[in-house]
């Protein structure tokens, strides 16, 4: 294979890739701005390459990562300033339009942030807040609301006469 022509296809795969990335970048920023309106982009005349399927399909929003639902949790509640309940924190990403792919979204994005016990508290019929802006209070109810539940997680596995 001619040199020249090797040297111009990695650059292409190099284009694409950047422009792969570029195009996430666009849609988390539409995700964190809390737009729902598409920003418009340039159109341009000319047409894409016969065969190139992948700049000629249409794009579905990726499905965020757990890591990426607790970040924009985090700011929710931030913004709230105070605990929110997992319905309210599901009320305020939906609003902002995020997409949480669940059937029980509360419980999903509960057990997200559940995992994430370094960075959120939760108080018991409150809601969640985060660990540094919780009074000593409130993180030491979360410690005990958590330590019942490993008991409680705990006890399930026993047997009658264990």
């Amino acid at each position: 294979m001619d040199i020249a022509y090797s040297n111009a296809l990695k650059r292409k795969k190099e284009i694409e890739t950047e422009l792969a990335k570029i195009d996430a970048f666009l849609d988390m920023y539409r995700q964190f701005s809390g737009s729902e309106q598409e920003q418009s982009e340039p159109h341009s005349d000319e047409s894409p390459p016969a065969g190139n399927r992948e700049t000629t399909s249409v794009r579905r929003p990726r499905r965020l990562r757990p890591h990426e639902i607790a970040d924009l949790s985090e700011k929710v509640i931030r913004d709230a300033g105070h605990p929110l309940t997992r319905a309210e924190i599901v009320s305020r990403l939906e609003s902002a339009g995020i997409e949480l792919h669940s059937e029980d979204k509360p419980r999903y994005v509960g057990t997200i942030l559940w995992r994430e016990k370094t960075r959120f508290t939760n108080i018991p019929g409150a809601g969640y807040i985060m660990a540094d802006m919780a009074t000593p209070e409130q993180n030491a109810l979360d410690l005990i609301d958590r330590s019942v539940g490993e008991e409680t997680h705990d006890e399930k596995g026993k047997g009658a006469f264990e």
